[in-house]
């Protein structure tokens, strides 16, 4: 065999065993750095994140629910005093999806429904502790109130103008409570299936109404809704891949517990809430927490 052969089948050898070589490393590499992956997912840290629940805060006729300026301001004196600092569901999203920190002693304030208690006196006092909060609106009824103008602190519910307003403030973060679905009847409990329903059509009634409430708030105050806090806390089996399809990244329930929140979406789906009820300061709420494994 002559020289410029054996040449040639010793390059084509060297070449094979090059690329075998470069394949393995990096084959290697790739698997060590999705079991890198894994392991880091596995062992990551939780961040503990309790959510505070609140309805209505008021003076008179005061129900298990509601609770005293003086309560509210009292929890975020406690708050403020103790490291606290209150965050919004978006700074939620944008630490679980995009990695943004979070502080080191979170906690989010949630005001569900959108009475016009809360803007007369829970929006004055996050301004002066300089905290903010995250409410779930029912669009219907801020439709309604907005046209009606009925200012009855006992039932009235804040104006697309009061919203805005709070909004602009930074202090308050709209979300997305139902355009009508916060209601009970003969057919339908909340947001739940109704008897008899297909899926078809459950699944039109459910987008709809999310979808217009979330339109509703961005048209009016250009805040772009991305949680769905469910009515009465009533979830229906059916409910989460539709809430998923309309572009929704976070839940909450009325489901009692502390979140473990890490970077996985899928920990944003069902958060639990603490209900902060009359003559329960958040003092003991954070205590009793504590104690939850």
């Amino acid at each position: 065999m002559d020289k410029k052969k054996i040449k040639t089948k010793y390059t084509l050898v060297v070449i094979i065993l090059t690329i075998f070589v470069c394949g393995y490393i990096f084959s290697s590499v790739t698997s060590n750095t999705n079991i890198a992956k894994a392991d880091a997912t596995q062992t990551e840290q939780p961040v503990k994140l309790l959510i505070v629940l609140y309805h209505e805060t008021k003076i008179n006729n005061l129900n298990k629910m509601s609770i005293t300026p003086y309560e509210f301001e009292s929890d975020l004196k406690y708050l403020a005093a103790n490291g606290y600092t209150s965050i919004t569901m978006s700074k939620l999203i944008n630490y679980v999806y995009n990695g943004e920190a979070l502080p080191e002693k979170p906690i989010m304030l949630a005001f569900d429904d959108g009475y016009l208690s809360n803007y007369v006196y829970a929006y004055p006092l996050l301004k002066k502790y300089d905290m903010k909060a995250v409410l779930s609106i029912i669009a219907k009824d801020t439709d309604s109130f907005s046209n009606c103008h009925d200012t009855n602190i006992d039932y009235a519910h804040s104006t697309w103008l009061q919203l805005n307003e709070m909004v602009k403030s930074g202090c308050i973060e709209l979300q997305n409570h139902s355009y009508n679905l916060h209601c009970i009847t003969t057919k339908r409990y909340g947001c739940k299936r109704a008897l008899g329903e297909s899926k078809a059509d459950y699944e039109k009634v459910l987008s709809d109404d999310l979808d217009r409430c979330s339109s509703e708030i961005f048209e009016n105050t250009g805040q772009i809704s991305e949680a769905f806090a469910y009515p009465y806390g009533s979830i229906d089996e059916l409910s989460l891949p539709i809430i998923k399809k309309l572009g929704i990244k976070a839940t909450m329930t009325c489901k009692y517990g502390v979140n473990k929140i890490t970077h996985d979406p899928e920990k944003l789906y069902g958060l639990k809430r603490i209900t902060r009820y009359h003559n329960t300061p958040v003092k003991k709420l954070i205590a009793d927490s504590e104690k939850i494994k």
